[in-house]
């Protein structure tokens, strides 16, 4: 008699351990969708992908120390964080007289850095009263080295390495920046 109460306590021992697997597959599988959807909502929330990939295009108008307009350029408008985040990423090439423009709702020490950029760049530091405060020229391409406005920064035009020095772009000079 005890062997057959083994016997069956076995029986019911295997029965529960496939049940018990197939309920933990199935809150497996519930918890990863679950989780999909839960992650693909979030996204969708944050913002549309229209606001947060899309760039409004624009230009920047630079003048010289006498104030005579110089040189006009077009330029994608950078205006959320993913945006500036991102900036000039993975682009394999920057046209001349093309670049972005970057802004920002406040006038504050700003530092940029190359990660992720494999073009060299001007990058162009410009305070509330739109002059010209920070040109880092050359910028290294691919590198961590942060690139600092030293001063309180409104906007950042960045443009294609030697861009300034083509133009006789200077520190102290104006520009002008609109939506197109």
């Amino acid at each position: 008699m005890k062997f057959e109460d083994q016997k069956k306590s076995v029986s019911r021992s295997r029965r529960l351990t496939v049940i018990d697997l197939v309920i933990i597959l199935a809150i497996v599988t519930g918890l990863t969708l679950f989780y999909r959807y839960s992650a693909d909502r979030a996204v969708s929330l944050s913002a549309p992908e229209t606001t947060v990939t899309k760039l409004k295009q624009g230009k920047v108008i630079f003048f010289d120390s006498e104030n005579k307009k110089n040189l006009e350029i077009l330029v994608e408008i950078a205006e959320n964080d993913y945006q500036q985040a991102k900036g000039l990423m993975f682009r394999e090439d920057i046209p001349e007289n093309q670049g972005m423009l970057f802004t920002y709702e406040e006038d504050l020490q700003r530092y940029f850095w190359m990660k992720n950029t494999t073009v060299p760049l001007d990058i162009i530091f410009v305070d509330a009263t739109l002059k010209i405060i920070k040109i880092h020229k050359n910028t290294q391409p691919n590198s961590d080295q942060l690139y600092p406005s030293e001063k309180p920064a409104k906007f950042v035009v960045e443009v294609r390495s030697g861009f300034t020095d083509r133009y006789g772009i200077e520190t102290g000079n104006q520009i002008l920046w609109e939506y197109l």
